[in-house]
């Protein structure tokens, strides 16, 4: 069975998906927010580092003048990654740091350093020689007794530091949403194998009765499946006692016909003494015994239909000329004209079984017949296939169905009870057969074909 098909299947990967998209939707938005919060932290950085280099200004006349060295390391060293400018109010660079000595920064920059008002800070992205670089820019008004005047102090970051930053961060980021993910779903199945074990259990004790190995639910089951086994059990008693009150009526039948029948017999013994009528009482005993082994064949039926078949050979050809023999005798007034056409002989099946379903199909035939029927048995890909046609008046297409049931007769002057045909399903289904109605070809009445996997 394939795993989603189960209860605890479709359980386990809706609760994954959920999972799955809630932890993927947390992963983007962290991942976002620490981008944003690194950004913001950058700026920050930045922003000091502008404070510290307007902490070291001073002014001469010739304009501003900082310290050779700074505070701040990595304004000092050649390819920290770390850079500082000043521009003048032409933007024109009057100071870099030692570290942007050998960088391209102000190099046809002016127009994106100088789109700022006084006292704003000004953060973007700028390239330069194929590198990417984060800038803050921020514009003052310097005023002393020789200088005054505005000037752009800029600082310049690479941004592989920012992204170095947020791709480790997506790293153990996402490794560790994998982990929770795997191990929330091992959590899932765990306690949902646990929650559902009273099913599974519920659901097992119902096989066992199904097979026969209990009487009834008895398990303690959870509150909510409670309810359920009781209304189960109940079912189950009804069913028991109603095939028990089945079972005693059929006994009662057939003990009821045992007498009378015993009393046919001893008859027919005193009678087989007159050697004219020996005959005729032989053929009465046959159908006396046929009559006992019918009663001890549905007797077992009703009490053990869910038992197994138990198959033997049966030569086909020799049960089919019983029964067309008998029915022959049956309806000799009609004088009915049989056209037998037998390409299978040996099969596996019980006989009883191949005596009901055959001989319902061919006294059908027999008794709506106008004088013509015809019959043919043969094998067809591992199948025993009976057909069955005659001359009558035939079952028109719209009644097909409705003959098949139990109880249900097109004709109500013949004599029946309308079951005939619903016995031969009954049986066929235990044989994995069919049974289908069609108009015959030749003969112009019904069709009857029963396929049964006997072979």
């Amino acid at each position: 069975m394939k795993p989603w098909k189960s209860l605890r299947g479709r359980l386990l990967a809706s609760a994954s998906v959920c999972l799955v998209a809630f932890l993927g939707m947390m992963g983007f938005v962290l991942e976002e927010a620490f981008s944003s919060s690194a950004r913001a932290a950058v700026e920050t950085r930045m922003m000091q580092q502008i404070y510290g280099l307007l902490s070291v200004a001073e002014d001469s006349q010739d304009g501003l003048i900082l310290p050779l060295e700074l505070a701040d390391p990595l304004m000092n060293q050649l390819g920290s990654g770390h850079y500082a400018l000043i521009l003048d109010d032409q933007q024109r660079e009057i100071w870099r740091s030692q570290s942007a000595l050998d960088q391209s920064l102000s190099s046809e920059s002016s127009e994106d350093f100088s789109k700022g008002e006084r006292g704003v800070a000004r953060f973007g992205s700028v390239e330069r020689d194929s590198s990417h670089y984060l800038f803050l820019a921020y514009r003052v008004q310097w005023e002393s007794e020789s200088i005054v005047e505005e000037f752009d102090f800029i600082v310049f970051e690479q941004d592989t530091l920012l992204a170095a930053e947020v791709t480790g961060f997506r790293a153990r980021l996402w490794s560790w949403l994998v982990a929770i993910v795997l191990v929330l779903i091992l959590l899932q199945f765990l306690v949902m194998r646990w929650g559902l074990n009273p099913i599974a259990i519920f659901t097992k004790d119902i096989d066992a009765i199904a097979q026969g190995r209990a009487q009834s639910l008895v398990g303690d089951y959870p509150d909510e499946l409670k309810p359920l086994a009781q209304t189960l059990n109940r079912l189950i008693d009804q069913e028991q006692a109603q095939r028990e009150r089945y079972r005693l009526t059929l006994a009662d039948l057939a003990h009821s016909l045992k007498t009378p029948l015993s009393i046919v017999r001893n008859s027919l013994t005193a009678l087989k003494a007159d050697t004219a009528l020996q005959q005729s009482a032989a053929e009465i005993d046959a159908q006396v015994e046929q009559m006992d082994q019918l009663v001890a064949y549905q007797l077992e039926r009703a009490v053990l239909a869910s038992s197994p078949l138990v198959k033997t050979e049966i030569h086909s050809q020799v049960l089919l000329d019983g029964l067309i023999d008998a029915l022959q005798k049956v309806y000799i007034a009609k004088n009915v004209q049989l056209e037998a056409n037998v390409e299978a002989d040996v099969c596996f099946a019980d006989a009883r079984d191949l005596q009901q379903m055959w001989g319902n199909l061919l006294e059908n035939a027999f008794k709506y017949c106008d004088g013509k029927v015809a019959v043919r048995l043969l094998r067809r890909e591992g199948q025993l296939i009976l057909q069955v046609e005659d001359d009558g008046p035939g079952i028109v297409e719209a009644m097909r169905n409705q003959v098949l049931a139990r109880g249900f007769r097109l004709d109500t002057q013949a004599q029946g009870q309308g079951i005939g045909l619903a016995v031969v399903i009954e049986i066929a289904a235990r044989y994995e057969g069919t049974l289908a109605i069609d108009q015959a070809d030749r003969l112009g009445g019904a069709r009857f074909e029963l396929t049964l996997a006997v072979a």
